[in-house]
């Protein structure tokens, strides 16, 4: 039994079946069978649907050829030459009956086939020959001998005739399949090849689990008790809906024994199918570079999960690029604008590019559908809607605006009509220069300037002074001087240099909105609720199991607070409303897997999700010949966890190129009250009982779970 599942349509799962069956034709025979809404769930609207599936496969290159008539006619072959072999069937020349037997059966039953007295022979003795074949048949099958009888005419007419022969006589013969318990036609099928059976287009029993359970449970019968090969492809919302935990334990995990993740494009992947595509359209080789620099898959992919992308999304994003690259005129095809035409339409600059030949290229007139003032305000508007530019992990965070400081001067008197003057200009400071230098060496004897590697804590004071730079009402943020930016830099490292920020020559007044008020707490206060929940919590970590959900709420957090942590989310295929933590850092990779060992489903799922990150991973790092990317899957146990960990480690459960990067996290009772007590607060703080910022008691309180952000981020 295989499962092939996808995350959604167009992600390519029948066209792979498609494949597989034209990989497989000569060694098994391929049964497509695809269930009706109002179909009943037993043996009999099982054959009825593989028999209809057949019957409208034709052969191209033999017109009046089915795959049903081709089947059922090596069927009857077989069984002649069983009987020939046996000498149950009288023959003059065996030897050649065999090998004519042997050979392609449109030869035989084709009234223009090289051996076609053969098959005349056979359609004038038919009634003769269908009481051995039946005979012979219920040897290997469970079956009477009167019931094949039938099967064996249906199948001669089919044969020797063609077209609907014999078709209306097998689908009432199936009605007794339900009855015996036996798919008659398929298991006469198996005498000649092994049947696969890909069982497809499940959609129509959407959110229906009845039929989830019955489904599952005949598909598991005919892989148990009548030895069929089943391949079953849904897709992850039908799966969910119809199948996933409606099943019962036992059925679910032997259906999941042995899954298939359809994961989607890479971008090297959609590049080849852009290629491939593009070869069969006829364009020379100029156009055919025009048009992949014009799609840029590079930066179609940015910001995307990975494997999120589907091959019929691609491709239709393709299509609708090839729409705009063929109807946009080529550069410089257009005669310059008239200057009057210019003037009179309101529009007087034209839009910033990114180039120099953009920019030296003639803007368009906008068309005169607004008066001058609103023409001027549409050109502005215009030119703010470029696209932003991405936000890496490994890219300068925006810069600071911090107003200059008015240290020495005095206030001035107020002009005549009371006012007073506007705010001293304000210094754009940029925050990764800032972070370099209040991250400088702790020791008085580092000079400026000196190349010095960051300490083994620059990572927690870097992350705790951008976090407070983030903080909404904070001064550092909210028009506080220059000299408040400086003390919260050397409290956060201290450096033995005063931080310079030299003003530019000439600036503009910036006008900064009032501060927002925000829930601010004092550090004390905060630090002895904590040491209190943590006392309070250590009973709790010593004798219950470990609550995997406090750990997601602390992770999901600090992944979405630390500014050097890109923090995403997978839901899991098969498993509804369960998702994978994921943080990406600069050189490592964390995939969080939150579920007691004994959860074989969860672990087998996200050990497959692991085993395609680091594949496309070492894919990345081959094709720009750098390292690859540490990948670590941590999972977390405490004292009673210890025996199992061990048993799962020592077995084959994780696959070896994932095993290798597993990480188990030890949490004593300490460590485990002290996370408890931070997940305390901060459920604490969403609900209003303590008046304080979430945010703002992971930056305070980050130092009491040091010991935890160290190990989960070591690399060695």
């Amino acid at each position: 039994m295989k499962l092939l599942t996808a995350p959604r349509a167009g992600y390519g799962k029948t066209h792979l079946l498609s494949r597989i069956a034209a990989a497989t034709a000569g060694q098994v025979v391929i049964v497509p069978v695809a269930f009706r809404s109002g179909d009943p769930i037993t043996l009999t609207s099982l054959t009825r649907r593989g028999i209809e599936s057949l019957m409208e496969a034709c052969d191209q290159d033999r017109p009046g050829w089915t795959r049903l008539r081709e089947y059922g006619a090596q069927v009857l072959v077989t069984l002649l030459r069983r009987l020939i072999e046996s000498g149950q069937l009288a023959c003059a020349n065996p030897a050649q009956a065999l090998s004519v037997l042997s050979g392609p059966v449109q030869e035989i039953f084709d009234a223009t086939g090289r051996a076609q007295r053969i098959g005349e022979w056979l359609a004038h003795n038919r009634g003769g020959l269908r009481g051995p074949l039946a005979m012979l048949a219920s040897r290997e099958l469970p079956l009477r001998a009167e019931l094949l009888d039938g099967w064996m005419s249906a199948l001669l007419d089919q044969s020797i005739e063609g077209g609907f022969a014999g078709v209306g006589e097998m689908q009432e013969l199936c009605a007794i399949d339900h009855e015996t318990g036996v798919p008659s036609w398929l298991r006469l099928m198996d005498l000649w090849r092994p049947v696969v059976l890909l069982i497809d287009h499940l959609d129509g029993f959407y959110r229906n689990p009845e039929a989830g359970v019955r489904i599952a449970s005949l598909l598991m019968e005919l892989v148990e008790s009548h030895r069929m090969h089943v391949l079953m492809s849904l897709n992850q919302d039908v799966w969910q809906a119809t199948f996933g935990h409606h099943l019962p334990g036992a059925l679910e995990d032997r259906l999941t024994a042995s899954q298939v993740l359809l994961r989607g494009l890479n971008e090297a992947d959609a590049t080849a199918l852009l290629r491939l595509r593009l070869d069969q359209t006829g364009l020379d080789d100029r156009q055919k570079a025009d048009f992949e620099s014009f799609i840029d898959v590079k930066r179609h992919f940015l910001g995307r999960p990975v494997g999120s992308v589907s091959a019929r999304a691609f491709l239709r994003h393709c299509a609708r690029q090839w729409d705009i690259f063929h109807n946009t005129p080529p550069s410089g095809a257009l005669p310059p604008p008239d200057p009057a035409d210019i003037e009179e339409s309101g529009t007087h600059l034209p839009l910033m590019t990114d180039s120099a030949e953009e920019e030296a290229a003639p803007a368009l007139p906008l068309p005169t559908l607004f008066d001058p003032e609103t023409a001027s305000d549409v050109q502005k508007l215009a030119g703010s809607l470029a696209e932003p530019r991405h936000a890496l992990p490994q890219d300068e965070a925006p810069p600071v605006i911090i107003p200059a400081p008015a240290i020495t001067r005095e206030p001035e008197p107020p002009v005549e009509d009371g006012r007073q003057d506007p705010a001293p200009p304000a210094t754009v400071v940029s925050q990764t220069n800032s972070a370099q230098d209040w991250s400088a060496g702790e020791s008085s004897g580092i000079q400026e300037g000196a190349d010095v590697p960051p300490g083994p804590d620059a990572f927690v004071r870097l992350r705790e002074m951008l976090s407070k730079l983030r903080q909404p009402g904070h001064p550092s943020g909210q028009g506080a001087t220059l000299e408040t930016a400086h003390t919260l830099a050397t409290t956060a490292t201290p450096s033995p240099e005063p931080a310079a920020f030299p003003a530019p020559a000439s600036s503009t007044t910036t006008a900064l909105p009032p501060p927002r008020p925000a829930l601010t707490a004092p550090a004390d206060a905060l630090q002895g609720r904590f040491q209190a929940l943590r006392m309070q919590h250590q009973a709790e970590a010593m004798a219950q199991p470990l609550d995997h959900g406090r750990l997601a709420d602390i992770i999901r957090l600090a992944g979405r607070r630390f500014p050097l942590v890109r923090y995403s989310e997978h839901e899991l295929p098969g498993l509804t409303g369960r998702h994978a933590l994921y943080w990406s850092l600069q050189g490592v990779e964390l995939l969080f897997g939150l579920a007691p060992p004994g959860d074989a489903a969860y672990w087998r799922t996200i050990s497959g999700f692991a085993a395609g990150r680091l594949a496309d991973l070492s894919a990345q790092a081959e094709r720009e010949s750098c390292p690859p990317v540490k990948l670590k899957l941590l999972g977390f146990k405490t004292e009673r966890d210890q025996f199992a960990w061990q048993g799962i480690l020592q077995s084959q459960f994780f696959p070896p190129s994932v095993k290798q990067s597993v990480d188990i996290v030890h949490l004593d009772v300490d460590g485990l009250a002290a996370l408890y007590a931070m997940q305390r607060l901060v459920k604490e703080s969403e609900s209003g009982v303590l008046q304080a910022e979430p945010a703002q008691i992971i930056s305070t309180l980050a130092r009491e779970l040091d010991f935890f952000w160290k190990r989960i981020t070591r690399t060695s």
